[in-house]
């Protein structure tokens, strides 16, 4: 009898990608293009993770149909350069390349659910050497994004893998919400943006602090 299959599910920022300062500078800078008010570091630091037009309302309160498009036309220029582009550092944390061979090793299907969209995803992984590692990529243009748990459904359907052969990596209560509600182990990371507390409050089956107990504890989760 063959082995069901199994899915580790990773979030990105945060938890593979030490990208926290350069999503900082990069909606501190738009947000001075666009002549909106200054938010404060630590609230945009709370708040990735959230979907996209989620997260703009969450620092700009009241934002509408006008302000996503100043939004979107800012970031339309910074692409074809017609403005600087801000200073990024999008790097995996160490390991974690380590992480993801000893997990794939184990018979884990590899997969990432974030709430980017998909326009620089997969060149964000290709430049980390990483790009071909994952057998779905799941971000907000698929479906409605953290904490819903759709996307996560998504994934588990479109690979034919069972809810209790799944778990979810990530460093924010939005990815613990989701994978609970969506019947999944969850585990969460302390070296991103939220505290180990309220992961745990939100519903983390277990909190890891080191990079390289991350292997361990996601064969320990869940059931098979």
């Amino acid at each position: 009898m063959s082995k069901p299959l199994r899915l580790a599910a990773f979030d990105l920022d945060g938890t593979l990608l030490d990208s926290a300062n350069s999503i900082v500078i990069g909606v501190l800078a738009c947000w001075e293009a666009c002549g909106f008010p200054a938010p404060d570091k630590e609230h945009v630091r709370r708040i990735i993770g959230l979907p996209w037009e989620e997260s703009i309302c969450e620092l700009l309160p009241g934002a509408g149909e006008a302000e996503f498009a100043q939004i979107k036309a800012y970031h339309a220029e910074v692409a074809n350069g017609e403005r600087p582009r801000p200073a990024r550092q999008e790097n995996l944390f160490p390991g974690i390349a380590d992480v993801l061979d000893e997990v794939e090793e184990a018979g884990y299907l590899l997969s990432i659910i974030t709430s980017r969209s998909s326009g620089r995803l997969q060149q964000l992984l290709d430049n980390n050497g990483i790009g071909k590692r994952f057998v779905s990529l799941k971000t907000t243009d698929n479906g409605p994004g953290k904490p819903n748990p759709f996307l996560m459904n998504q994934t588990l359907s479109e690979l034919g893998i069972d809810k209790e052969n799944a778990v979810m990596v990530g460093d924010t209560t939005f990815d613990m919400l989701m994978a609970r509600s969506a019947g999944t182990a969850a585990v969460g990371v302390t070296w991103g943006v939220h505290e180990p507390a309220e992961l745990t409050e939100a519903g983390a089956h277990h909190v890891v602090e080191e990079v390289m107990q991350l292997p361990s504890v996601i064969k320990s989760v869940a059931t098979f």
